[in-house]
């Protein structure tokens, strides 16, 4: 019993940490709320939930809460379930900003608040038994990255650069399916083996991409399909795993891999990247993995399409920039907010545009 202790402190101390953060980023949120309740013409509708928010910093720093002790704890869970509350706890002030800042959609906000609550009643109390599944997870992610092979390093950062490098003057504005998403936030850190980007808002996140080293393993093929079955709905994951070469096993199943919602990349520092053909999704995402560098910018493609056009309907600006109905509707009232196009449909059955004379 004994040996298990400094593992269980361990946990412990991630918890406490968690809660001393959270906590304060709750004082921080109310004080926003004041301002907000200020401004706005409905301010009961704050008072509610800054008493909600003084319920919600209660719980979260009650060890006993009976929401806890419900749940079968593992120590995979354990830090999802941490990580998930912190990123809850960011996105409540975040969001709070947005709307000090901006239009005030208390729908929207009401749903950050309950994000954090469903947070905070999904953690989990550290126990004794989480000691060699902790270990093991350390293990498993030692044999993952390893060391990386001095012969192998240089050509490793030259890859990563290069695609940290295309992140830096790029991002992705149409998602598979056709959507716009051109207003979206996108993010993306560098770390020593990997880089990781991310699109999304404070309530979505529809695309991460993520190439990453991976050392050549017998389950890696258990581990990919388990991750792609971890998507979260509404989500497209794109991975790269990066080596020096990949056997025929693996290469085989990359080839021939399709899923809804997760796409699986090879990238061979010799060969390049390996990749199902066949599978739409996978080549729509494939220039953020790759060594092509240049790409042809949508504003650059909606130029030449207007340049082009005396006038035209949503449907021919969908279909020349692949877009969906929708999506291209989004992008329609984008440039029509810039002025960077007209209305011309004066009651016509379809919406019609024309490009914006210079001024």
């Amino acid at each position: 019993m004994q040996d298990n202790a400094p593992e269980i402190k361990s946990l412990e101390n991630i918890r406490t940490e968690n809660t001393g953060s959270v906590v304060n980023k709750i004082e921080l949120s109310n004080q926003i709320l004041d301002k907000l309740i200020r401004i706005f013409e409905k301010p009961h509708e704050f008072r509610k939930l800054r008493k909600k928010l003084s319920t919600l910093s209660m719980e979260v720093q009650d060890k006993n809460l009976t929401a806890f002790k419900k749940k079968t704890s593992s120590y995979d869970n354990f830090i999802s379930a941490e990580n998930q509350l912190k990123q809850a706890s960011d996105e409540l002030i975040s969001g709070l900003k947005e709307h000090l800042n901006g239009k005030i959609d208390v729908k929207n906000i009401s749903t950050l608040f309950d994000n954090l609550e469903n947070s905070i009643n999904s953690r989990l109390i550290p126990s004794s038994e989480m000691k060699n599944q902790s270990q093991a997870s350390a293990n498993k992610k030692e044999s993952r990255t390893g060391l990386i092979p001095p012969d192998l390093s240089n050509e490793l950062h030259l890859y990563l650069n290069m695609l940290q490098t295309k992140y830096s003057k790029n991002m992705p504005k149409i998602l598979f399916g056709g959507d716009y998403a051109g207003d979206l936030n996108w993010k993306y850190t560098r770390e020593n083996d990997k880089i990781k980007a991310k699109l999304g808002s404070l309530l979505e996140v529809p695309l991460v991409l993520e190439a990453r080293y991976h050392q050549k393993d017998v389950q890696l093929i258990e581990q990919i399909q388990q991750q792609a079955n971890n998507v979260k709905k509404g989500q497209h994951k794109c991975v790269c795993l990066i080596n020096r070469s990949w056997d025929d096993e693996i290469k085989d199943f990359t080839l021939r891999f399709i899923h809804p919602n997760f796409v699986l990349y090879l990238y061979d520092l010799k060969e390049g990247i390996i990749l199902n053909t066949k599978n739409e999704m996978a080549q729509h995402y494939a220039y953020w993995f790759n060594a092509e560098h240049d790409k042809q910018k949508l504003d650059d493609i909606v130029k030449g399409f207007l340049d082009s056009h005396g006038h035209f309907i949503v449907q021919e600006l969908g279909d020349k920039l692949g877009l969906n109905y929708e999506g291209t509707e989004k992008l329609i009232q984008i440039l029509l907010r810039k002025g960077t196009i007209l209305d011309v449909t004066f009651g016509g059955k379809k919406p019609k545009f024309i490009k914006a004379k210079a001024k």
